[in-house]
């Protein structure tokens, strides 16, 4: 009996973590996609980086990306 309670619990805090995990990797596939369109849209990096709290090179990065890619 003991060990089936420990085994929900366990249970229990790996799923919270998954679901955490997967929430987190959402908002920030959410973010990059927001980001690329305000950067096809002409916004400045600044402004992209206040609005998303992104970094200013992770903007930057994306930026050179998403503009390499309309060249092709």
């Amino acid at each position: 009996m003991r060990e089936s309670v420990i085994y929900q619990d366990i249970f229990q805090e790996g799923f919270a973590q998954g679901l955490k995990q997967a929430l987190a990797q959402r908002i920030e596939q959410k973010v990059l996609g927001m980001s690329i369109k305000m950067i096809n849209k002409g916004i400045d990096i600044e402004t992209i980086v206040d609005v998303t709290g992104l970094t200013i090179e992770q903007v930057q990065q994306l930026h050179a990306k998403t503009l390499g890619n309309q060249s092709e």
